[in-house]
């Protein structure tokens, strides 16, 4: 069994009672280019691959009890200019995490928990 390893992350697959107003959001502030899609016996989602993962939003049933135990961060630039940009509000103040890392917390319009990281000696 010793060559049994998880190669790296392949997707990200989201389900919403909403799935347009959240592919909108991820689209919109964030940037990954979600577009209306179907094929094979998969009903209408929104889907991309970028960056090197598949990204896609389900039409699933409400969610009483957003995700909070696996969090998605997102690599940006300027953690300041995409919370002034989007009127993000953050669950805390924006974190110095050491050596240039900087990381700040806020919630999807579905309320899972995403985070924005950033180095600034990258």
């Amino acid at each position: 069994m010793k060559n049994l390893v998880v190669k790296g992350l392949t997707g990200v697959i989201m389900s919403s009672a909403q799935p347009e107003r959240l592919a909108k959001f991820y689209k919109d502030v964030l940037g990954i280019p979600l577009a209306l899609n179907r094929h094979g016996n998969m009903p209408e989602h929104w889907e991309c691959d970028y960056n090197g993962i598949h990204y896609a939003v389900l039409k699933g049933k409400e969610n009483k009890q957003p995700n909070e135990t696996i969090v998605l961060s997102f690599v940006v630039n300027d953690i300041e200019s995409f919370v002034t940009a989007y009127d993000i509000q953050l669950l805390h103040p924006i974190m110095d995490l050491g050596e240039g890392a900087y990381i700040a917390s806020f919630k999807d319009p579905d309320g899972n928990i995403l985070r924005f990281w950033m180095n600034k000696n990258l």
